[in-house]
């Protein structure tokens, strides 16, 4: 017998071993964002494809503009040096460093500019006309108080870093470029770090980041960087290092604070040491056994998802806590005969919970679907173990005394719920109709709260997060952009994608639905101009030593020649691309980095929209962008977008969650009770604590979010258990009360207040909407719990004849 028991836990131990080997952790927000969803859709694509995953962005503010760009300079001195943490290091426009990486791009742009600007430049740099050109520049150089226009001029004596109009302000020549680093007083500063290494996991993030965090430290400490600039981090390698750590947090802080919370109540209440302790161990094995299945099942699960381990040890104490209740108040029974008088409610218990949780897959968000699949795997797992692993052992633990029966029996002095009296019966009808005024004339004044941010997909307190504020603070970004993300097979594509963006943008602006768009049409490589810009740019190339005599012979020397024969090489080098030209080197790499990327599924190009501040007018504009847009590639996305989107959604499809969750509810009450008196009372029970939920809600001034609404199926399948026990035990104790309280009513309490400790102790969760999911179900479950506790014996007594149990329960 012993070695087939052997044998068996060895084959059991083989899925959980695999399922360990096959767990991994996501910590991609994102990835909690319903897949249909458009604006979704755009938010990964943008974080794919624009929020480079080994991109860290510092921030430098100093006292003073001199002290913040010397603290830049040596910084970035000091990060370059680290080649084995660093691949590049971008604090200022490249142009900046080396002026020849500007003239590649303006020499692309010229390439995809529409044939008539070229053919205008020719006609400008005929031989007849080059002597003009070149006495115009000798005059400016003399004449100008502008240092931009001398050291442009200075080495362009052609103008041919000067673009047409069309696109002032598109290629670096325009501009600095120096607003896209530093804030007009100069002692904001921002920084871009790259890793040269791919860090994909969220525990490579971590470690390159309190590398390069040393690396600072180190310089900081020599006084090779000024004390008094203060140096801040954001982008995505300081976002997943928070929200790994987080999770890291969540899992093991409020797991660990319910288990304590568990351990605390029940020593207060039992005052047993070694009941407690076996307890403990089944929970523990059994959150083991859950996270091991859902590694098997699931193979990846969500950092929103690893709330599970709070909600499951709450739950599954319940069910230890009724068999060790009902053990104390029938000493007289085995193993056997206990586990027939509490499976049936543990049964239907977890039949409805776990039905809950797994409806929770109906939800679109995918998150909240894992964390109701690994809840409810824990929670059937914790109904078998509980009856067949956790009863025999406990009982086998009783005390002599604790097997007496009769009225001779010394009362254990119990701290925690311990039963003396019953209220009186009039006392619990004026609070059921108080409670009911009450809530009433709240809910009828406020209504129900709702936040349709997506605050709640963000962590509620983050370094990383703050700093990215203080850069659209001190920039003047104050109200987040929309993004427009228009995809293409190839460059031509994209291109006549973009045409009918700007159309679509252009009345939207006349209609004033938008303040103002940017779309990175100039920009663009442009098939078709490129094609028809081909011969001139090649008359252009041949006129090369033209250019460099005419030049000579009119004073200027070869340096000053400098941008001209970079832009001919470039040209050149575009004749001789048989596809599509690009420009490649460092600064047209991170310029058109930011506005474009191509992938194994084709070209990206994104655009920037400007939103009004009349919400209504955005609104409008979204609800505008037609579905034919996005199947056509283009896409509207937006942080801003995303909260209404996904509230209405949520809510939309609630009923879609609710009604099957409702009908499990109704069939689980009537498989138990048989009876429509009974079911009737269970659902009474219910609607009553959901109206006291939203009451208190609004005097809590807590807000219904994407999230937290998901607590209402969760509810819905879990309030009714508090109901389920005690209708039972009413019957089992012919109506007798104080019966019921004693045994029952003092389990649930002690039961429900574990449950209300898991899901509170997420209240201290580091995303936002896992907490608020949290004390919506914590108070939620409270409510409840009281309710059935304490007003629902009343209320059953009124329809039922009670019947005098006929043994005497021991105090």
């Amino acid at each position: 017998m012993k070695s087939a028991r052997f044998w068996l836990w060895g084959l059991l131990a083989v899925p959980l071993a695999l399922g360990i080997a096959r767990l991994r952790f996501d910590i991609e927000i994102l990835n909690l964002l319903p897949e249909k969803l458009s604006v979704a859709q755009g938010l990964k694509l943008y974080q794919e494809h624009f929020s480079d995953a080994r991109e860290l962005i510092l921030t430098l503010e100093g006292p003073s503009a001199d002290a913040t760009d010397s603290a830049a300079r040596a910084l970035a001195q000091e990060l370059v040096g680290q080649t084995q943490l660093v691949a590049q290091v971008t604090w200022q426009p490249a142009w900046m460093e080396n002026p020849a990486q500007a003239t590649e791009l303006v020499a692309a742009l010229w390439c995809n500019q529409p044939p008539r600007f070229l053919q205008q430049l020719t006609n400008r740099l005929a031989p007849a006309n080059l002597t003009n050109v070149l006495n115009e520049a000798r005059e400016q150089l003399a004449t100008s108080f502008s240092p931009g226009e001398v050291g442009t001029r200075g080495y362009d004596p052609f103008g041919l870093m000067k673009m047409p109009e069309s696109v002032a302000g598109a290629a670096p020549g325009m501009s600095t470029g120096e607003e896209l680093f530093v804030t007009p007083d100069g002692t904001f500063r921002l920084m871009f770090v790259e890793s040269s290494t791919d860090i994909v996991s969220y525990r490579a993030c971590r470690s390159w980041l309190n590398d390069v965090r040393h690396v600072i430290a180190a310089a900081q400490a020599a006084g090779r960087l000024p004390a008094d600039v203060r140096l801040r981090f954001t982008g995505r390698p300081a976002f997943v290092t928070e929200i790994a750590g987080g999770m890291e947090n969540d899992m093991a802080g409020s797991a660990t604070g319910t288990l304590a919370t568990i351990g605390l109540l029940f020593w207060l209440t039992h005052r047993r040491l070694r009941p407690l302790f076996w307890l403990l161990t089944v929970l523990v094995a059994t959150l083991a056994g859950t996270t091991a299945l859902g590694g098997l099942l699931l193979g990846t699960i969500n950092v929103v998802s690893m709330g599970f381990a709070s909600i499951l040890l709450g739950l599954a104490e319940d069910f230890g806590i009724v068999i060790y209740q009902e053990s104390r108040s029938h000493p007289e029974l085995d193993a056997s005969e206990l586990r027939r008088e509490v499976a049936p409610g543990i049964f239907w218990s977890a039949v409805t919970t776990s039905g809950a949780f797994l409806i929770l897959n109906l939800s679109v968000l995918p998150g909240l679907g894992q964390l109701g699949t690994l809840v409810a795997i824990g929670i059937i797992l914790a109904a078998i173990v509980m009856l067949f692993g956790y009863l025999p052992p406990l009982l086998r633990m009783r005390r002599a005394r604790d097997l007496e029966v009769g009225p001779s029996v010394r009362p254990e002095r119990f701290l925690l719920f311990s039963a003396r009296r019953v209220l009186p019966k009039s006392v619990s009808w004026l609070m059921t109709f108080v409670l009911l005024a009450v809530s009433i004339g709240i809910m009828a004044r406020q209504g129900l709260q709702l936040d349709h941010s997506p605050n709640v997909l963000k962590p509620k307190r983050s370094d990383a997060n703050a700093t990215l504020e203080a850069i659209k603070s001190r920039f003047g970004r104050l109200q987040e952009p929309m993004w427009v993300l228009v995809t293409g097979h190839d460059e031509g594509e994209v291109a006549q994608r973009l045409a009918t963006v700007k159309d679509v943008l252009q009345r939207a602006s006349s209609n004033q639905l938008i303040a103002s768009f940017t779309l990175p049409t100039e920009l663009w490589p442009n098939p078709e101009h490129q094609r028809a810009n081909r011969e001139t740019l090649r008359a252009l190339v041949a006129e090369r030593e033209s250019f460099r005599e005419t030049a000579l012979a009119a004073g200027f020397t070869t340096n000053s020649l400098f941008a001209t024969e970079s832009i001919l090489n470039t040209w050149q080098r575009a004749l001789e691309t048989t596809g599509v030209f690009w420009p490649t080197n460092q600064a047209s790499r991170w310029v058109l980095g930011k506005i474009s990327a191509h992938g194994n599924r084709g070209f990206l190009a994104l655009g920037l929209i400007h939103p009004t501040e009349n919400l209504a007018a955005t609104k409008r504009f979204a609800s505008e962008w037609s579905a034919a847009l996005v199947e056509q590639g283009m896409v509207l996305s937006g942080w801003e977008l995303l909260g209404t989107t996904v509230f209405d959604t949520v809510v939309t499809e609630l009923p879609r969650v609710l009604l099957p969750i409702f009908l499990l509810v109704l069939t689980s009450l009537w498989l138990a009770f048989r009876s429509v008196r009974e079911v009737f009372l269970s659902l009474v029970t219910l609607a009553f604590s959901g109206l006291c939920l939203g009451a208190a809600m609004n005097l809590l001034h807590w807000q219904w979010n994407i999230l937290n609404v998901m607590a209402l199926p969760l509810l819905l399948g879990m309030g009714v258990d508090f109901s389920i026990h005690i209708q039972l035990a009413l019957r089992r104790y012919g109506g007798d009360l104080m019966a019921v309280q004693r045994s029952v009513g003092r389990a649930l309490l002690l039961a429900g207040a574990t449950t209300v400790a898991g899901f509170g102790s997420l209240a201290f969760s580091t995303n936002a909407g896992m907490a608020s999911l949290g004390q919506a179900c914590a108070l939620g479950i409270l409510v409840a719990l009281l309710v059935a506790v304490y007003l629902l014996p009343v209320w059953w007594s009124a329809l039922n004849r009670p019947k005098r149990s006929q043994g005497r329960l021991p105090d």
